[in-house]
């Protein structure tokens, strides 16, 4: 994760290990308690965009979730989620 305090935009970059190269990174920022990330990716031979959003972001959890889209951002199509907690001492 990297932050721009110039545009208040966070970065989420991913590393392939495999092909040793960092991929597109997804772009976003927090508001109101939400992060939305976004990029477009290649996927089953087109172009998708690619959303994460964080929310319910508290200090000891937050629920995440990865949604694709196939036209343009109009829907989404929810694919995975997470949720996060903190493991109490």
């Amino acid at each position: 994760r990297v932050y721009n305090p110039a545009s208040d935009e966070w970065s989420i970059l991913w590393v392939s290990k495999q092909a040793g190269t960092i991929d597109k990174p997804l772009i976003g920022q927090f508001r109101n308690g939400r992060g939305e990330f976004f990029d477009q990716e290649q996927f089953g031979g087109r172009t998708i965009f690619v959303r994460f959003i964080y929310s319910g972001i508290s200090p000891t959890s937050a629920h995440w979730e990865q949604a694709f889209s196939v036209d343009g951002g109009t829907t989404w199509e929810t694919n995975w989620t997470m949720d996060f907690s903190r493991q109490q001492s």
